[in-house]
């Protein structure tokens, strides 16, 4: 069988469906070594993908030099999709976000994953652009799909909720990070020491991952820091993209009065790097007010770092009834305090048996069966 795959989030900064895609993808191909993998890539591939952990039945469509660098990734697909469809007489289409291009073969079965529904429950903090793509695409995808795969039950409720109406009913849920990559390093105390001084950490250490963006709420947490710092000692690195420059997070930190040790922005980070992060962080904490899933929380929790988050969303799902996870309802400063200040005193380990479930081998297995592919010889 042929399957054809958008590969647009390939071309960027890793990010957590680029993440996805990749432990996806590689772990479908393996078990279905008989059958044919195209990635299309429209704008080329993130240098820090590793080609050479991927099976052989993949193959990339490198389309980087064929469009304007200018043009975006949807009206490339809309024309490119189709036609590829077609030539190569592609049995599944595969979309790792919600977006079906127009006058796919009827022959071709849709699949697509979601997300979250950002776009309807919090659409206020996506840029313009976002929002434009989204209200073109999102639905109508969900609508037309012939298969359905969302990342949390959170996402599945959200979907039947806002979607009663659609083609396929039942839908798949499964996700994970890279198992490979997210894992303890067993650093010794005087390594996690020298680590943190390099991003100016002298005590303990509160870690923040994600887009800078209204949603993950990071402005709570900022301003929850100078007690911490003064009368504690404790610091948070926040990872993410440097658009906080532009938000209300900038006032908040160059604020006369705020301590500026308390927080260290690192901006990008290469997985390796977060990976290194997670474990020497005392603590992962976020106060976001919606997740589609939480990923940072699980990566985390995979590298053996406690984690302290909001009780809201697809979060639940991903730290309660997790050894080494807090969730907080609410956004009462004191509770959030009390909670931080309890893990970091306490330091509880993770139980990685908890996290079994989250196993990409088990997720791709159980989809072929949700898909009702043919078995392979």
């Amino acid at each position: 069988m042929n399957f054809l795959i958008d590969g647009r989030v390939w071309s960027r900064n890793a990010s957590g469906i680029t993440t996805f895609l990749n432990c996806a993808i590689t772990e479908w191909a393996t078990q279905r070594h008989s059958d044919t993998f195209y990635v299309v890539l429209p704008k080329g591939m993130d240098p820090s993908i590793e080609l050479e952990t991927m099976p052989a039945n993949i193959h990339l469509l490198d389309y980087s030099n064929k469009f304007p660098h200018w043009l975006p990734n949807i009206l490339i697909l809309q024309w490119l999709i189709p036609r590829l469809c077609r030539k190569l007489k592609i049995d599944f289409y595969y979309s790792p976000v919600p977006h079906l291009p127009w006058l796919l073969p009827r022959s071709t079965k849709k699949i697509i994953t979601v997300h979250d529904v950002v776009n309807i429950e919090m659409k206020e903090t996506m840029a313009w652009t976002n929002r434009l793509a989204t209200s073109l695409f999102f639905g109508r995808a969900i609508k037309r799909a012939d298969y359905l795969w969302t990342n949390s039950h959170y996402t599945k409720q959200k979907v039947e909720q806002y979607y009663p109406r659609r083609k396929r009913k039942e839908i798949f849920v499964g996700n994970s990070s890279d198992n490979r990559l997210f894992h303890p390093l067993f650093l010794d105390d005087a390594k996690k020491q020298e680590i943190k001084h390099q991003y100016g950490i002298q005590g303990k250490m509160l870690l923040f991952v994600g887009s800078l963006e209204p949603r993950k709420n990071l402005s709570f947490l900022l301003k929850l820091m100078p007690k911490l710092y003064r009368e504690h000692g404790i610091q948070l690195v926040v990872v993410g993209g440097k658009g906080w420059k532009n938000s209300d997070l900038r006032n908040i930190v160059e604020a006369q009065d705020y301590p500026r040790e308390a927080v260290h922005f690192c901006g990008y980070v290469t997985n390796q790097e977060l990976v290194t992060l997670y474990n020497i962080a005392d603590c992962f904490v976020s106060a976001a007010l919606m997740e589609g899933f939480g990923m940072p929380q699980l990566e985390a929790l995979m590298c053996g770092c406690p984690i302290v988050t909001a009780h809201n969303t697809a979060m639940i799902e991903v730290a309660q009834g997790k050894e080494g996870a807090t969730t907080v309802e609410g956004y009462d400063p004191d509770d959030w305090y009390r909670n931080i200040l309890h893990t970091l005193e306490t330091q509880p380990e993770v139980n990685f048996e908890s996290l079994k479930a989250y196993n990409w081998e088990s997720i791709i297995r159980d989809l072929i069966l949700y898909l009702n592919l043919p078995t392979t010889s």
